[in-house]
């Protein structure tokens, strides 16, 4: 099971007892299909960008759930032929990342010199010096 959450808007004229009504439809529609419902935000009555469905205000539900992935295709096709619904967007949700322990640095570090013999060192690369000739 993946977190997933879906984004909807229902239409404006009903009252917020339908309202309630198509977010449980919604939870239900959920549940069968083997998820759970985490949380529920409504956001209220605001005007849409455009119309859609002849609506120019929808009600907009946040919902956070469960399900599982191979679900996600029946769970659209139902959102889609709900009547109450005008449009929906469901988005996985990030992985939650565990931080991994890190282990404290060593008390204490010694750097000890790198002993280099003088003349292997000291003596230039053949040819590093020398320009050519053109």
């Amino acid at each position: 099971m993946r977190d997933y959450e879906v984004l909807y808007i229902v239409r404006a004229d009903l009252d917020d007892d339908k309202v309630q009504e198509a977010v449980k439809r919604v939870n239900t529609l959920i549940e069968r299909s083997g998820g759970t419902v985490e949380r529920t935000n409504l956001w209220g009555k605001r005007k849409l960008a455009y119309e859609v469905k002849h609506q120019k205000e929808g009600s907009y539900v946040l919902q956070d759930f469960q399900f599982p992935p191979e679900r996600i295709p029946e769970l659209e096709a139902a959102l889609k032929i709900t009547e109450e619904v005008l449009r929906h967007l469901i988005v996985r949700k990030p992985e939650k990342v565990v931080p991994t322990p890190v282990a404290p640095p060593p008390a204490e570090v010694v750097l000890e010199p790198i002993a280099v013999e003088s003349g292997a060192a000291m003596e230039p690369v053949a040819g590093a010096d020398r320009e050519e000739d053109s």
